[in-house]
């Protein structure tokens, strides 16, 4: 009789150790794949929707200014009535 062949159990437990962290190394690859793709996709469409945002606020900001310059000239205008009463309550 021959005797049987038993295959040592340690390489085969060694090769699916590998086998099953290379699976998972592939997997973590994909993952930041499509996270970087992700990023690059979100980055682009948020630099236009960034710009078109600044172009807005300093549209805004202009306009804004020039409102605000035109109310500060009205009031340090030198026709403001005075606060002080009058004795014939005309304005001064």
């Amino acid at each position: 009789m021959r005797p049987q062949y038993t295959p040592d159990p340690l390489p085969l437990w060694l090769a699916k150790q590998r086998h099953a962290e290379l699976i998972h190394e592939a997997e973590q690859y994909g993952l930041a794949k499509e996270a970087k793709q992700y990023r690059l996709a979100s980055a682009h469409s948020r630099g236009l929707v960034e710009g078109s945002v600044t172009r807005l606020l300093k549209g805004s900001r202009g306009s804004l200014g020039r409102w605000f310059a035109s109310v500060r000239r009205a009031y340090s205008s030198p026709e403001t009535p005075c606060s002080d009463p009058c004795p014939d309550c005309a304005p001064c």
